[in-house]
């Protein structure tokens, strides 16, 4: 029998999790019928990327094949020249059921009007142009009754690519209050703010070099495979293990990954911090830490070790499910082995309810025992040659910030413009500085808490928002609180969705209106600078949208024009906004149109730098 490699079998396990899904609803799926006998026919084939990890990013290239004006067959595309020269080498279950996506009988596909209460679910169909005019009357209204500021968005992420036009229009629109919902990448950011630095990471940057490596609740066999950084690639992992790397995975699953692990820890769910405060304690017990390190770095050091002592393997054991005779083992293992780098992922840090603190902890377990910027370790990974164009500006448009209004607390304070009408400052108003709009920080820009925001609703205080805009995101799951979100909604003057699928939420809407997929229009520029040279790509439009959904940038750019905002929103013409995209390439938008991208090849004999 022949051998099976790790990278056959993650071929495999891709292909397997892509079989499991599809089968899952095949009923659903019109465009499978192309394959009835057999590979089927390919009549077309476009380039573009899959977006189902985040909209922004460019990982994942793909090969979409079409039959009949049907969407029938997705494939990573391996010569994209997009991920260090690794290009797509395979998709996970979730780019792999792009048609089931696409195809779901349950996508809203026309606008809808509310005509009962709300709650009660009663709609009636509507028209394109009813809706938009109907959301812009009322938001005209709203705006000359109770101030620009009396408008809020809600987004599923703090800085995702329609949270760009989402922003564009709120700040013409006048208001500061944009929202976005607690499951969301800022539990692990903010956690590397309050312990190791802004820019500081304890993900290892170069596994050639990296002897132990701790997988904290990442999955990256099944989702980011292709991910350029190697905090998540598995073929690269793979590729160290061969070489020796250590792998020690902390995760409730023995999945694919876990199977090759020298260690597999299977936590209990949920009980995470537990666990990384008994290895925090057996590392300073036992005087496992880099003194050195603590001594001349680290601040509070002796305050934090005392406080730790009431976290010792027999208090975690009984919570994690975990032995102690394990705890104190892995624990050794990471204080020990040099170099170690930890990488932690969705399930510890962004969905949990301790995810910060948790966060925070796994960030120290790096730190002090020394790991923390070297070679192999948390932080320290290749320096890329400089790009060939200008990529902070390629795939980007301007938010317009500069059209907030300056009110006079704004101006008393320093503050950033409409800073002060913010109706639940997720940070505090002065961190929001109008001089640090250009570090790419979008903590930086106005922003308001989203579970407070509807607290205000309720209470007025301090003023309540009356109209809110709810983007791809469900207010009664993505907070804390739903009774108190639901009864919010039932006060709110007007709230609208757009949505590719009805969720509870959408139940209280006056409008909800239907989106279309990536794969039905063209939304985005990407860039992605690489040691061989600068990718662009564009998602291409696969399909004609399905019934009469849209997407959310063309939405917005027709929700302006009915407003009277055309001249910031290139007068509804939407190719515009992507040309103003794809300007600092020199690029044609036809010309990314004809491949669906171009990679432009490095000829300076420059290569990537590896600290050492």
């Amino acid at each position: 029998m022949e051998e099976i490699s790790r990278r056959n079998f993650l071929k495999g396990a891709t292909a397997l999790g892509a079989v499991a899904a599809l089968g899952g609803a095949a009923s659903t799926l019109e465009p499978r019928a192309a394959f009835a006998d057999g590979e089927g026919k390919r009549s077309e084939v476009k380039h573009s990327w899959c977006y189902m990890c985040g909209p922004a990013k460019t990982i994942c290239s793909t090969l979409c094949y079409l039959e009949n004006g049907k969407f029938v067959h997705v494939e990573g595309n391996p010569e994209a020249g997009n991920n260090w020269g690794y290009g797509c080498r395979s998709l996970c279950a979730k780019g792999n059921a792009a048609m089931q996506t696409l195809y779901n009988p349950a996508r809203i596909q026309y606008p809808m009007r509310r005509v009962g209460e709300k709650g009660e679910g009663k709609f009636e169909r509507c028209t394109w142009d009813e809706a938009l005019e109907g959301i812009a009357a009322k938001l005209l209204e709203n705006k000359e009754k109770y101030g620009p500021w009396s408008y809020a968005a809600l987004s599923p992420q703090q800085c995702n690519f329609v949270s760009t036009i989402g922003r564009r229009f709120m700040y013409v629109y006048g208001s500061p209050n944009y929202l976005h919902s607690a499951i969301c990448q800022n539990q692990i950011t903010v956690s590397r703010y309050l312990s190791i630095g802004k820019k500081a990471n304890c993900y290892p940057g170069q596994l050639n070099k990296t002897k132990l490596l701790i997988n904290w609740g990442v999955n990256g066999e099944n989702a980011d495979v292709n991910n350029t950084n190697d905090k998540a690639n598995p073929w690269r992992r793979f590729e160290a293990m061969d070489n020796g790397l250590e792998f020690i995975d902390i995760r409730p699953m023995l999945d694919p990954l876990a199977a090759h692990a020298a260690e597999w820890v299977p936590v209990r769910p949920g009980t995470d911090l537990a666990l990384a405060l008994a290895f925090l304690n057996v590392i300073i017990e036992e005087d496992l830490y880099d003194h050195d390190f603590c001594e001349n770095w680290c601040n509070g050091f002796d305050e934090f070790a005392e406080h730790i002592k009431q976290f010792p393997p027999s208090w975690a054991a009984p919570i994690t499910g975990i032995s102690e005779d394990q705890i104190f083992s892995v624990a050794r293992r990471i204080g020990t082995v040099k170099p170690m780098g930890l990488m932690y992922g969705n399930g510890a840090g962004d969905q949990a309810n301790d995810g910060n603190w948790l966060s925070i902890c796994l960030n120290l377990l790096v730190a002090i025992t020394g790991n923390l910027d070297i070679p192999g370790g948390g932080g320290a990974g290749k320096v890329m040659p400089d790009p060939l164009f200008d990529t902070s500006k390629i795939g980007k448009i301007k938010p317009l910030i500069e059209r907030l209004p300056v009110y006079p607390e704004d101006e008393e304070n320093g503050w950033a413009p409409s800073v002060s009408k913010l109706v639940a400052p997720e940070f505090p108003r002065w961190y929001q500085n109008p001089e640090t709009y250009t570090s790419g920080s979008t903590f930086n820009y106005p922003r308001s808490a989203y579970n407070k925001a509807f607290q205000a609703i309720l209470s007025g205080n301090p003023y309540e928002l009356k109209s809110v805009f709810a983007h791809s995101t469900n207010p009664l799951s993505q907070t804390r609180q739903p009774k108190m979100v639901a009864e919010a909604l039932k006060k709110l003057d007007f709230y609208f969705v757009m949505d590719t699928f009805w969720n509870p939420s959408c139940d209280y809407a006056d409008y909800v209106l239907p989106a279309c997929t990536r794969y039905e229009d063209s939304c985005q520029i990407g860039v992605r600078n690489m040691s061989e040279g600068t990718f662009i790509g564009i998602e291409q439009k696969l399909v004609d949208p399905l019934g009469e959904s849209r997407s959310d940038w063309r939405f917005y750019c027709d929700l302006a024009v009915k407003m009277g905002y055309g001249d910031d929103f290139w007068n509804g013409d939407f190719d515009e906004a992507l040309r103003e995209q794809l300007e600092p390439t020199g690029f044609t938008l036809e010309e990314l149109r004809e491949k669906g991208y171009v990679f432009v090849e490095r000829t300076d004999g420059s290569k990537p730098e590896e600290p050492e």
